[in-house]
């Protein structure tokens, strides 16, 4: 570093500082897109519980085991509503493997009792994410406006969730392998004496809100990265132009009033360029100080001449 010119050492301070702000503003927006898709999630697992209450009546109450068509029929009308895929999941530990296989057998489905740890998958309003309907919690602990599970993100890179991975109560983020982004949450359901009967598990397309949240993100990262750009430039710009030609300049008249008033050309003026800045300063300076060295070299001169 120490052997690099000071207009070097500016420029590159310059874009370094550009290249930070620039890294904070990208974290920055990258956190608003993220608090953007959290708040879209969230607001699709309340809708779905809201379709629920309003669709199936705020005062009735559900048997999933004994009404499994009843439930088919709700979270099949909530669907055509909010245009989420639904799926209603029973606590294994709270009820009996026959009694739901029978509630399987009156819907027309085998019994999958066996292909979840916590919760069997009673129905769905499309088998094709059965699978992706994974949950660990109790009921009890989900709150009444839901609770979101995850997130499958296509809008965004897949570097950003390349290092997370599933796992715990539930898998938080991860990279949709078909560019579409899905909200996954889950509600709970409740019988007639309040007590929990399961949860609906819901997947819901949220690409064009995912997407649209991208595109505000990127455009602001140009709108910012061209404006840094810019600034680094026209920065460097002033710098050259207003300190380093003016001390180039300056350098340039020293050295030739130097080697002039050393060739006993006693006669020279260094004329200051006027301005109050701190290079003005200098010139006016050096100025006072040529002229002192002149005269005395001068008279200097001048007395050895009538001695000899």
């Amino acid at each position: 570093m120490k052997n690099l010119s000071i207009r070097t050492r500016i420029l590159t301070g310059v874009v370094a500082v550009n290249l930070i702000g620039a890294i904070v503003v990208m974290v920055y927006l990258h956190q608003s897109y993220v608090s953007q898709i959290d708040a879209t999630v969230a607001e699709t697992v309340q809708g779905g519980a809201a379709a629920w209450e309003q669709i199936k009546g705020p005062d009735a109450t559900v048997d999933p085991l004994g009404q499994p068509d009843e439930v088919a029929r709700v979270m099949s009308a909530m669907s055509e509503v909010t245009g989420a895929t639904y799926g209603f999941m029973v606590e294994k530990a709270a009820i009996d493997a026959e009694e739901y296989a029978a509630a399987r057998e009156a819907l027309g489905q085998p019994s999958n009792w066996d292909e979840g740890e916590d919760y069997a998958l009673l129905t769905t309003t499309n088998g094709d994410l059965a699978d992706d309907m994974q949950f660990s919690l109790a009921p009890d602990s989900v709150p009444e406006a839901g609770k979101t599970i995850g997130v499958e993100n296509g809008a965004c890179s897949k570097m950003c969730h390349s290092s997370l991975g599933e796992g715990g109560d539930y898998w938080g983020v991860r990279w949709s392998d078909d560019s579409h982004s899905r909200s996954h949450g889950v509600f709970p359901v409740y019988g007639a004496s309040n007590d929990p009967l399961g949860v609906i598990y819901s997947i819901e397309d949220i690409s064009v809100h995912a997407d649209a949240a991208r595109s505000t993100m990127v455009r602001t990262l140009i709108v910012i990265g061209v404006t840094l750009f810019v600034a680094t430039l026209l920065i460097g710009w002033m710098v050259d132009a207003w300190v380093f030609r003016r001390l180039a300049r300056t350098v340039a008249s020293i050295q030739d009033l130097s080697i002039r008033v050393a060739g006993g050309d006693f006669d020279a003026h260094f004329k200051p360029d006027g301005t109050a800045d701190e290079i003005g300063s200098f010139e006016q300076f050096f100025a006072n100080l040529m002229d002192l060295m002149s005269s005395t070299l001068k008279s200097l001169v001048q007395k050895e001449k009538k001695v000899g």
